[in-house]
Protein backbone atom coordinates (compact mmCIF):
# COMPACT_ATOMS: atom_id res chain seq x y z
CA UNK A 1 0.00 0.00 0.00
CA UNK A 2 1.50 3.71 -1.19
CA UNK A 3 0.26 5.05 2.93
CA UNK A 4 2.52 2.31 4.44
CA UNK A 5 5.27 3.14 6.84
CA UNK A 6 8.24 0.86 5.67
CA UNK A 7 11.96 0.50 6.90
CA UNK A 8 15.12 -1.69 6.02
CA UNK A 9 17.69 -2.29 8.96
CA UNK A 10 21.07 -3.71 9.42
CA UNK A 11 22.25 -4.35 13.03
CA UNK A 12 25.84 -4.87 14.12
CA UNK A 13 25.17 -6.57 17.48
CA UNK A 14 27.53 -8.11 20.26
CA UNK A 15 31.49 -7.10 21.33
CA UNK A 16 33.92 -6.73 18.37
CA UNK A 17 35.44 -10.40 19.25
CA UNK A 18 32.07 -12.28 18.55
CA UNK A 19 30.04 -9.04 16.63
CA UNK A 20 27.19 -10.85 14.26
CA UNK A 21 25.46 -8.71 11.52
CA UNK A 22 21.50 -9.34 10.89
CA UNK A 23 20.96 -7.15 7.64
CA UNK A 24 17.67 -6.69 6.01
CA UNK A 25 15.96 -7.21 9.05
CA UNK A 26 12.43 -5.35 7.48
CA UNK A 27 9.17 -3.45 9.53
CA UNK A 28 6.14 -2.21 8.10
CA UNK A 29 2.80 -0.83 9.38
CA UNK A 30 -0.09 -0.64 7.27
CA UNK A 31 -2.93 1.57 7.49
CA UNK A 32 -5.74 -0.11 8.30
CA UNK A 33 -8.21 2.19 6.88
CA UNK A 34 -8.95 5.45 6.26
CA UNK A 35 -8.94 6.86 9.79
CA UNK A 36 -5.49 6.28 9.79
CA UNK A 37 -3.51 9.47 8.91
CA UNK A 38 -0.24 10.89 9.07
CA UNK A 39 1.42 13.28 10.57
CA UNK A 40 4.49 15.03 9.96
CA UNK A 41 6.60 17.65 11.62
CA UNK A 42 9.69 19.51 12.90
CA UNK A 43 8.96 19.56 16.60
CA UNK A 44 10.64 21.32 19.15
CA UNK A 45 10.53 20.12 22.43
CA UNK A 46 10.68 21.99 25.24
CA UNK A 47 13.33 22.25 28.12
CA UNK A 48 12.42 21.07 31.47
CA UNK A 49 8.67 19.90 31.03
CA UNK A 50 8.41 16.45 31.32
CA UNK A 51 4.83 16.18 30.31
CA UNK A 52 4.70 18.06 27.15
CA UNK A 53 2.54 16.04 24.42
CA UNK A 54 5.22 15.11 21.41
CA UNK A 55 2.79 15.14 18.51
CA UNK A 56 0.64 18.44 18.12
CA UNK A 57 -1.06 20.27 15.27
CA UNK A 58 -2.59 18.86 12.21
CA UNK A 59 -2.31 15.96 9.88
CA UNK A 60 -1.03 15.75 6.33
CA UNK A 61 -3.69 15.84 3.71
CA UNK A 62 -4.45 12.45 2.41
CA UNK A 63 -4.37 11.15 -1.44
CA UNK A 64 -7.55 12.15 -1.92
CA UNK A 65 -6.56 16.00 -0.92
CA UNK A 66 -7.73 18.93 0.10
CA UNK A 67 -10.07 21.55 -1.26
CA UNK A 68 -8.41 24.97 -1.57
CA UNK A 69 -9.12 27.40 1.43
CA UNK A 70 -9.72 24.49 3.84
CA UNK A 71 -7.70 22.88 6.28
CA UNK A 72 -6.57 19.37 7.21
CA UNK A 73 -8.03 17.89 10.98
CA UNK A 74 -6.05 18.48 13.50
CA UNK A 75 -4.85 16.30 16.04
CA UNK A 76 -6.67 14.94 19.33
CA UNK A 77 -5.29 14.10 22.28
CA UNK A 78 -7.18 11.17 22.05
CA UNK A 79 -6.08 10.04 18.76
CA UNK A 80 -4.00 6.50 19.03
CA UNK A 81 -0.54 6.26 17.99
CA UNK A 82 -0.22 3.26 15.38
CA UNK A 83 3.43 3.90 13.96
CA UNK A 84 5.62 6.41 14.97
CA UNK A 85 9.66 7.60 13.73
CA UNK A 86 11.49 9.78 15.77
CA UNK A 87 14.88 11.07 15.06
CA UNK A 88 16.56 13.37 17.36
CA UNK A 89 18.35 15.72 15.36
CA UNK A 90 19.94 17.51 18.02
CA UNK A 91 24.07 17.00 18.34
CA UNK A 92 24.52 16.98 22.59
CA UNK A 93 21.03 16.37 24.61
CA UNK A 94 18.95 13.32 23.96
CA UNK A 95 15.19 13.20 24.03
CA UNK A 96 13.24 10.81 26.54
CA UNK A 97 9.43 9.89 26.09
CA UNK A 98 6.99 8.23 28.12
CA UNK A 99 4.35 6.58 26.51
CA UNK A 100 2.44 5.89 29.48
CA UNK A 101 1.10 9.50 30.14
CA UNK A 102 3.82 9.89 33.23
CA UNK A 103 6.33 12.22 33.40
CA UNK A 104 8.90 11.79 30.82
CA UNK A 105 12.42 13.02 32.48
CA UNK A 106 15.75 11.81 32.30
CA UNK A 107 15.96 10.37 35.82
CA UNK A 108 12.19 8.53 35.87
CA UNK A 109 11.93 4.59 35.13
CA UNK A 110 9.98 3.73 32.23
CA UNK A 111 11.07 6.26 29.71
CA UNK A 112 12.72 5.70 26.32
CA UNK A 113 15.61 7.33 25.59
CA UNK A 114 16.65 8.48 22.02
CA UNK A 115 20.00 9.67 21.80
CA UNK A 116 21.65 12.59 19.93
CA UNK A 117 21.33 12.05 16.47
CA UNK A 118 20.00 8.63 17.08
CA UNK A 119 16.68 7.27 16.00
CA UNK A 120 13.54 5.40 17.56
CA UNK A 121 10.55 3.55 15.66
CA UNK A 122 7.58 1.69 16.55
CA UNK A 123 4.53 0.27 16.25
CA UNK A 124 2.19 0.79 19.46
CA UNK A 125 -1.37 -0.21 20.05
CA UNK A 126 -3.23 2.09 22.45
CA UNK A 127 -1.05 5.17 23.01
CA UNK A 128 -2.79 7.12 22.64
CA UNK A 129 -1.48 11.18 21.27
CA UNK A 130 -2.17 12.54 24.96
CA UNK A 131 0.20 9.51 26.31
CA UNK A 132 3.19 10.35 24.68
CA UNK A 133 4.97 12.84 26.24
CA UNK A 134 8.71 13.98 25.95
CA UNK A 135 11.19 15.99 27.46
CA UNK A 136 14.90 16.68 27.61
CA UNK A 137 18.31 15.79 28.75
CA UNK A 138 21.83 14.45 28.90
CA UNK A 139 22.66 11.65 27.22
CA UNK A 140 22.59 8.28 29.50
CA UNK A 141 20.47 10.15 32.12
CA UNK A 142 23.50 12.33 33.09
CA UNK A 143 21.75 15.53 34.15
CA UNK A 144 18.57 17.76 33.08
CA UNK A 145 19.81 19.13 29.48
CA UNK A 146 20.97 22.33 28.96
CA UNK A 147 18.10 23.55 26.33
CA UNK A 148 14.60 22.64 23.97
CA UNK A 149 16.11 20.26 21.08
CA UNK A 150 14.46 19.68 17.70
CA UNK A 151 13.50 16.18 16.27
CA UNK A 152 11.16 14.99 13.39
CA UNK A 153 8.17 12.99 13.99
CA UNK A 154 6.38 10.93 11.50
CA UNK A 155 3.21 9.21 12.59
CA UNK A 156 0.70 7.00 11.46
CA UNK A 157 -2.14 8.26 13.74
CA UNK A 158 -6.15 6.41 14.23
CA UNK A 159 -8.42 9.62 14.02
CA UNK A 160 -10.55 8.46 16.15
Amino acid sequence: MADAATMTIKAVLLPEEIQTTLKDLTFSYTPADNNDKWFYSIINVPHNTGDENLIKGAYMSNNAGIATGSNTATVSTSDKVKFIFIKNSDATDSLYLAIDGGTAAHDYANVIEVGPGESWFAKLTNTTVGNLNANNGGPNAADAGDASIQCIVAAILDDV
